[in-house]
């Protein structure tokens, strides 16, 4: 019986492959062909990529944003030269772009013309003689159409979308409502895509001025009493009580994770009930299971609670941050979380900096250092290092109104070369934010001798693709939002403490449960449940972290923005800034 399904639906799908059709529009958009494609119903990146023969990190280059999803109805372009569709091509003339099309059988003039939405007598210009005829196997020319710019009406004017913007906070930003711009823009159908130019009415609200800036944030709101004789603090991690030894390896190392981060956080609590700050703290159980996550949430002495760290596993927090949201609770993400959890979510923050905000740290550093060195960046198409990749230049172009042109797109992993960018008498500085180790393991075997500095991801902190001697040979930098100095005398009698609690070593989660619970406590202790208005006055003593929070909106939670560069320097790890 399960056959039969199986082959059902193979059946189904290959049906459903037979409606998708290439787009017969192309146009030319500042000097680059792209065919223009409007999304059906149920395609997604990978489809149309297979409909064009065209790499996906190729279609989201040319698309800002289309990674995090395709709307139906909505029109994306796919980059002419990087398709591989059966039976065209880009000409190789110098001149104006035109698309090389193989006549089939039965094709005409007129069914060619109409297949591509041109005039027949524009055809016939690109290809004297065609009008006697044309015969199957012959090349045509299709004229490529060249996009005309989008006139701009006097009383408005362009707003790029950037990702992750939202209508209300670009009306906020320009003081009118989410609908005019709707209005001004026939109602935003398909809704914010990245990278869309949308039109801003001048013609309504206050007038802006330079001078004004943006406008301040709102507090949080805090309902109840601000300040309590005792707190209550609850703590959402992934224990799993009922521990076996056929645990599989992600469980196991969950748990693991779960009682560093325990342990930590009670020896903070204990040194904060010592300066003065009574709380309960609850603990639970919160593994990566929604129904039992929500169990914990319907306790009674939830609704009491007055901040709530965890759970760590992506899959339940955005549930409890809505339900934190509804009871007025400031819920905290110790690990890393994208930032889109920040989104309607005022009252939370996420202690561990986005990839984005790291790499906008790593260019502004890497910009202090070395602004009028040779910067090479290797891109390995993965798309969650693209982003990286994108982060890091678009702050670079900031800093220095320059852009980057030593890009290396690596098409395959196992050979590609960066000496052929290398420059004379500078620093040749190689930014990799990627952990393909395929990829790395080939850019130490090219680098070769000179004065070269690497910047990877956080991942290279304890990378066993990279040898010891290539990170000190290359100076290796990476992004941190924790690092444990062994040789701080205060960090080592904390460990000391520690031992002589749990009779065992301290791992990194121990150092940011201590250091979470340490700085969220402080802030109950001196601004009570208004701590999410203060957050960055909170001052304590932590060990491995920093703390230094961002609110982009009323609607949106905190973002932790403190990122440590580490770099190596005689086989020793060093913090640099």
């Amino acid at each position: 019986m399960r056959q039969c399904l199986f082959v059902v639906v193979a059946v189904f799908s290959l049906c459903f492959e037979s409606f998708s059709q290439v787009s017969s529009r192309i146009e030319d958009v500042n000097g680059v062909a792209y065919y223009i494609h409007d999304v059906t119903k149920g395609q997604t990146l990978y489809s149309i990529s297979k409909l064009y023969q065209c790499e996906i990190n190729d279609i989201t280059a040319a698309n800002p944003g289309s990674d995090s999803g395709l709307k139906e109805g909505s029109q994306i372009r796919i980059p002419a030269s990087k398709s591989r569709i059966k039976g065209t091509k880009l000409s190789d003339d110098p001149g104006r772009k035109f698309l090389m099309h193989e006549v089939l059988k039965k094709e005409t003039l007129y069914s060619i013309s109409n297949k591509y939405n041109i005039d027949i007598n524009d055809l016939i210009a690109a290809n004297p003689g065609s009008d006697q005829g044309v015969k199957k196997g012959q090349t045509l020319r299709i004229p490529i159409k060249t996009e005309t710019p989008k006139e701009i009406p006097q009383d408005k004017f362009p707003h790029t979308v950037k990702q992750g913007e939202t209508l209300y906070g670009i009306s906020k930003q320009y003081s009118v409502t989410p609908d005019d711009i709707k209005n001004a823009n026939a109602g935003l159908k398909d809704g914010l895509l990245a990278g869309e130019v949308i039109l801003i009415p001048t013609n309504i609200g206050p007038e802006i001025k330079e001078e004004d800036g943006p406008a301040p944030l709102q507090p949080v709101k805090i309902a109840g009493e601000i300040f309590e004789e005792k707190y209550d603090i609850a703590l959402l991690l992934p224990f799993y009580t009922n521990y076996n030894d056929t645990m599989e390896a992600r469980e196991n190392k969950m748990r693991d994770v779960a009682l560093q981060m325990y342990r930590g956080a009670m020896m903070a609590a204990d040194s904060l009930e010592k300066e003065g700050l009574h709380a309960n703290v609850h603990v639970y159980n919160a593994i990566d299971n929604k129904a039992k996550t929500n169990d914990v949430l319907a306790k009674p002495e939830m609704k009491n609670v007055d901040l709530l760290i965890g759970p760590i596993f992506r899959e339940t927090f955005g549930d409890v941050c809505t339900w934190g949201a509804k009871e007025g609770i400031h819920v905290v993400s110790p690990v890393q979380q994208p930032n889109k959890v920040l989104l309607n979510s005022a009252n939370m923050s996420k202690t561990v900096p986005a990839t984005s905000t790291q790499w906008i740290s790593v260019a502004r550093h890497v910009y202090s250092k070395y602004p009028k060195d040779n910067i090479i960046i290797i891109d390995s198409k993965n798309l969650d290092d693209r982003k990286a990749v994108d982060s890091f230049r678009e702050e670079w172009k900031k800093l220095s109104t320059d852009s980057i042109k030593n890009i290396i797109v690596v098409a395959d992993a196992a050979s590609f070369s960066v000496k052929d960018k290398y420059a004379v008498g500078k620093k040749n500085i190689i930014i990799a934010p990627t952990s393909d180790k395929k990829v790395i393991a080939t850019l130490f075997r090219v680098l070769g001798e000179g004065d070269i500095v690497v910047y990877g991801n956080e991942s290279w902190d304890d990378l066993d693709a990279i040898s010891v001697a290539n990170r000190n040979k290359y100076h290796v930098h990476f992004p941190q939002s924790t690092f444990i100095d062994y040789d701080d005398p205060s960090v080592q009698k904390w460990i000391e403490t520690y031992r002589k609690l749990y009779k065992t070593e301290p791992g990194k989660y121990s150092f940011v449960g201590y250091d979470v619970m340490k700085f969220y406590g402080t802030g109950l202790l001196k601004y009570g449940r208004d701590f999410p208005n203060h957050l960055n006055e909170i001052k304590t003593k932590v060990y491995a972290n920093g703390f230094d929070f961002l609110k982009t909106s009323n609607e949106s939670g905190f973002e932790n923005q403190y990122v440590m560069i580490i770099g190596t320097e005689e086989y020793t790890l060093i913090r640099e800034n």
